[in-house]
C-alpha cells in the first residue's frame, strides 16, 4: 500500500461500479453504537462507506491515493468526513479512535511482516482504552487465487467512459504472495489499461504473532459476515482486535 491499481483517475471513477455496497459494509456499519463516536477508516478508497459511518459518528478517512480521495470529497455525505491523504504505516493523528477499520482487503496490500506490523503499531498508538480494531483478509486455506483466471469478466457502464470489462489474471503465487493482472477494457473507446499487483495472504498463526508483538490482541475472529465460525474453507478472517493489557 499504496496499490498501483488505485492510482490511475480513470479507475478511481470506475471503483464503485465494480465494488458496489455488499455484506461486508453491513457488517462494519453494524460495529457502530452509541458508545463509538469517532472512527477512523484506513485505506478509504472512494469513501463510500467512511460517508455513511459520518451519519453516525465523527469519522475520518485515511487513504494514499490522491484519485480516490478525490472521489471520496465529491461523493454525497463527504462534506462530513475529515479526508487525508496518508499510509497506515506512519500516520499520527491527534486524539484516539473508538473504531479503527480497514475494508475492501486493502490490509493485503501490506505485503511485508514490517509493513504489517508498522500498522498494528500506528493503530495501537490511536486505539481508545476500549477501543477497536476490525479488518478483514482472505483465508489462504481457500486459495481464491487459483480462481482468478476462470473468473468470468465483469462489465459496467460508466457515464463518461462507456461500457468498461474487468477480468483478473494469475500472474504466480509464491508461500501466500500472490500477483494478479487486473485488464481494464474500454469497449466504446476501444481501448485497453492493465495494472499489476500483489496481495499478501497472511495465515491466522502469522498475524496473530505480528498483532500480538506490537500489543495488541484478537478480542473476536469470523469467518464470514454473517458472523459465522473461522473454518479451513471459510473466505475470510475478519479479526476484531484490541489494546492488550498493559500495553
Amino acid at each position: 500500500m499504496p496499490n498501483a491499481l488505485y492510482q490511475e483517475p480513470a479507475l478511481a471513477e470506475l471503483y464503485d461500479l465494480f465494488n458496489a455496497w455488499g455484506e461486508d459494509n453491513d457488517y462494519y456499519m453494524g460495529l457502530l453504537s452509541p458508545q463509538v463516536r469517532r472512527v477512523l477508516d484506513l485505506g478509504c478508497g472512494t469513501g463510500l462507506l467512511a460517508a455513511a459511518m459520518a451519519a453516525r459518528a465523527e469519522a475520518w478517512g485515511l487513504e494514499p491515493s490522491e484519485a480516490m480521495l478525490d472521489e471520496a470529497r465529491r461523493r454525497p455525505g463527504g462534506e462530513q468526513v475529515r479526508w487525508l491523504q496518508g499510509d497506515a504505516r506512519d500516520f499520527q493523528l491527534d486524539g484516539r479512535f473508538d473504531l479503527i477499520y480497514c475494508t475492501g482487503h486493502a490490509f493485503q496490500c501490506f505485503l511485508a511482516e514490517q509493513d504489517r506490523r508498522a500498522v498494528f503499531r500506528r493503530v495501537r498508538e490511536h486505539l481508545a482504552t476500549q477501543g477497536r480494531f476490525v479488518f478483514e483478509t482472505r483465508n489462504p486455506t481457500a486459495r481464491s487465487w487459483l480462481r482468478y483466471d476462470s473468473l468470468p469478466p465483469r462489465r459496467v457502464k460508466h457515464p463518461r467512459w462507456g461500457e468498461v470489462e474487468l477480468s483478473h489474471s494469475l500472474l504466480s503465487e509464491t508461500n501466500g504472495l500472490v500477483a494478479y493482472r487486473s485488464r481494464y477494457r474500454f469497449l466504446d473507446q476501444d481501448r485497453e489499461l492493465a495494472v499489476d499487483a500483489a496481495l499478501r495472504f497472511c495465515d491466522l498463526p502469522t498475524l496473530q504473532a505480528e498483532l500480538e508483538a506490537e500489543g495488541l490482541r484478537i478480542a473476536a475472529l469470523q469467518g464470514d459476515w454473517q458472523g459465522g465460525p473461522l473454518r479451513e474453507d471459510s473466505a475470510e478472517i475478519i479479526l476484531t482486535l484490541a489494546r492488550a493489557e498493559g500495553r
